[in-house]
């Protein structure tokens, strides 16, 4: 956590939920060696993702009620073990610096994806910084990929999985709220 934290500028404490998903998704699939279990695995916990599959998988993006967007990642078996983390500076219960509806990054370390995403989401304060924190966060060495959503607007960059309309009529009852 606290390699993939400096690489990102931010505190080890923005990367404890990727590495917990990571570790518990990559104990979840050793047990298939002993003939318990499977060979796939998907870890959610409070925002970031990490997955092992066998077949392909549809992630939603849940870009807040301020910017109720319909997006979704499709993720295919090979562009697995991946993590795919997410921060917002109006969703959930962590402090945020900016002013960023959602940044999602794409990495193969959890803690990298989670540091990195939570850096991302505190250099976006509008619109207009959309295309140079997309920048930024690609030069950090471990990012695939990186999604912004902020002001109506969306920013892509590195590679991603194929982004797709999230089709899921009972979504808004499958999302942890607090407050």
């Amino acid at each position: 956590m606290t390699k993939a934290a400096l690489r990102a500028g931010v505190g080890p404490m923005a990367a404890v939920a990727g590495a917990i998903a990571e570790a518990a998704c990559r104990e979840a699939v050793s047990y298939r060696n002993d003939g318990h279990g499977t060979g796939e695995a998907i870890v959610e916990n409070g925002g970031d993702i990490f997955l092992i599959l066998d077949e392909p998988a549809t992630v939603a993006l849940h870009t807040g009620e301020r910017e109720s967007l319909p997006l979704a990642f499709f993720v295919l078996p090979e562009q697995t073990p991946v993590a795919i983390c997410s921060s917002s500076s109006f969703m959930g219960h962590s402090v945020s610096l900016g002013a960023c509806d959602l940044a999602t990054v794409v990495a193969e370390s959890g803690a990298l994806a989670d540091a990195a995403a939570t850096a991302a989401c505190n250099q976006v304060t509008s619109a207009a910084d959309i295309r140079g924190v997309l920048d930024r966060t690609m030069t950090i060495e471990g990012v695939r990929g990186v999604l912004i959503v902020t002001g109506g607007q969306v920013g892509l960059a590195g590679a991603l999985p194929e982004l797709i309309r999230a089709r899921d009529p009972a979504a808004s009852g499958k999302i942890t709220r607090t407050g």
